[in-house]
């Protein structure tokens, strides 16, 4: 029984223990106190389908288009409001659409996504101009 008991509270102190190396002055550090921010982009790209090429071959390229953009997104950041950026994470999400409502419209793909960054801003950024 005291086994089980000594097993249980290790176990607890193991998962708590990466909370309480983030302490600062004894307290947690709060997002941004280390210097750091997490910055978030979203970004929709509308592809009108063409009929006569394979669907699948045009979400790749939709795709391709939205990588592209994610791609450059740190060095867009870096040459405007930061010093230092890393990308996190994409999300994305593809959807075709018939819109062909009475020969008015046409098919579309849709791309939607988010890129998230953690960057460090410049250290003008925030201050005040004299």
């Amino acid at each position: 029984m005291y086994l089980k008991a000594a097993i249980v509270t290790a176990l607890l102190c193991g998962t708590v223990a990466p909370a309480f190396s983030q302490m600062v002055d004894g307290r947690p550090l709060r997002p941004g106190e280390d210097g750091f921010a997490r910055v978030q982009s979203s970004i929709t790209i509308g592809i009108p389908v063409k009929d006569d090429e394979d669907i699948a071959v045009q979400q790749q390229a939709g795709l391709r288009s939205f990588y592209k953009v994610a791609a450059g997104s740190c060095a867009m950041v870096i040459e405007t409001i930061a010093d230092t950026c890393e990308v996190t994470s994409v999300t994305t999400n593809v959807n075709a659409r018939d819109r062909n409502m009475g020969g008015i419209g046409g098919s579309q793909i849709t791309v939607t996504g988010q890129i998230a960054m953690k960057v460090k801003f410049k250290a003008s950024i925030g201050k005040s101009v004299p």
